[in-house]
């Protein structure tokens, strides 16, 4: 009996010796970055699209669309708040339909201007036409982030980076779609849009430009072809967008997310799982991870997040009267899918 005392006296020693270091360990990880600065660099999940009051249709969620505040239930709040990031040096940079591209036209000034050549007029209207939405939602909204930017990344303890699916399946969706537009009256469209997200007008100086401006494909790309053009544009502006951060904040700690996958549960017809878009999106995370954590240059210096398992919405069917209606804000996660996200960057935070 003694014995058994004795044993059970350990036992208990033991589990309060646990539960002091776990405790301990808690409040460590908790305070860890307290008072120090987060920066939130992304797209519209990062920025809580789908997230704000009222109904989650399209139209309302776009005329609600945040502009950097730390939504209320998105993970980039829950983050901030749960390890006590300073409430006033941290800041959340992330705009709704924004890709690398966007990010560095305004941190990079030559990106700009060779994007804004007359050969680049396609790809130059389909980054005013995502801008549009910011400036649209909030005048000078795009003028305001190119000012503060480069100082909220010199600042930061802490960035998470949050971009790849606009540069890659939004991508992908709208480049067909615009296509046809600018073909037919988008060459003029294209001078307006640049004329309201830039507040500049721009003019063609020569007959050389005019032909390169008025010249441009006729070829109807298909999506996937699109998808993957657009997997090799985002590798390509990810380690330039890297290096200029490294370069205005060596010190910087980075946290890459990988790429959500909101598809999955997305029904062409009733009883019937919709193909393309699940697939495409399940090899475009696994070719993102694979170049993040093994081939990129800044692969022993940023830590990847694998967001894989948190999807969307619930989506309509395909040939649902309300399924474009519902698109927009079906490709985002819900409350829950926001939870997993904060999850995953804590726990990448608690390693770190």
């Amino acid at each position: 009996m003694k014995v058994m005392k004795k044993a059970l006296s350990l036992l208990l020693a033991v589990s309060l010796m646990v539960s002091l270091f776990t405790i301990g360990a808690s409040a460590r990880t908790t305070t860890k970055y307290q008072g120090k600065s987060l920066v939130i660099l992304g797209d519209s999940i990062a920025a809580g699209f789908g997230l704000m009051p009222g109904s989650n249709d399209m139209f309302t969620q776009i005329f609600r669309m945040p502009h950097g505040e730390f939504v209320e239930k998105s993970w980039a709040k829950q983050i901030r708040d749960q390890f006590g990031f300073s409430q006033v040096t941290s800041v959340n940079l992330s705009r709704n339909m924004w890709r690398t591209d966007e990010y560095l036209r305004v941190l990079d000034p030559a990106f700009e201007d060779n994007l804004c050549e007359p050969e680049n007029a396609m790809d130059q209207y389909i980054s005013d036409y995502l801008m549009f939405f910011s400036e649209l939602t909030k005048p000078g909204d795009t003028i305001k982030l190119s000012r503060d930017i480069q100082q909220a990344i010199r600042q930061a303890d802490v960035l998470v980076f949050s971009l790849g699916s606009n540069d890659i399946l939004t991508y992908a969706i709208c480049k067909p779609l615009m296509l046809p537009f600018y073909q037919v009256f988008g060459r003029q469209a294209a001078v307006a849009l640049a004329t309201v997200t830039q507040m500049e007008l721009k003019t063609l100086d020569s007959a050389e430009d005019l032909a390169k401006f008025a010249l441009g494909t006729l070829n109807s790309p298909d999506l996937e072809s699109c998808v993957w053009e657009g997997v090799a544009s985002f590798k390509q502006n990810y380690n330039r967008l890297l290096g200029i951060i490294y370069a205005l904040n060596p010190d910087v700690k980075i946290y890459a997310m990988g790429i959500t996958q909101p598809f999955k549960d997305m029904m062409f017809a009733p009883g019937i799982p919709a193909q393309l878009f699940p697939r495409l999106n399940v090899e475009v995370i696994a070719d993102v991870r694979n170049y993040i954590t093994q081939k990129n240059r800044y692969r022993n210096r940023v830590t990847y997040i694998d967001c894989s398992d948190v999807g969307g919405y619930y989506f309509p069917d395909v040939i649902n009267p309300m399924f474009f209606l519902r698109f927009i804000v079906a490709v985002h996660p819900d409350e829950a899918g926001h939870r997993r996200i904060a999850q995953h960057v804590a726990a990448a935070l608690e390693a770190g």
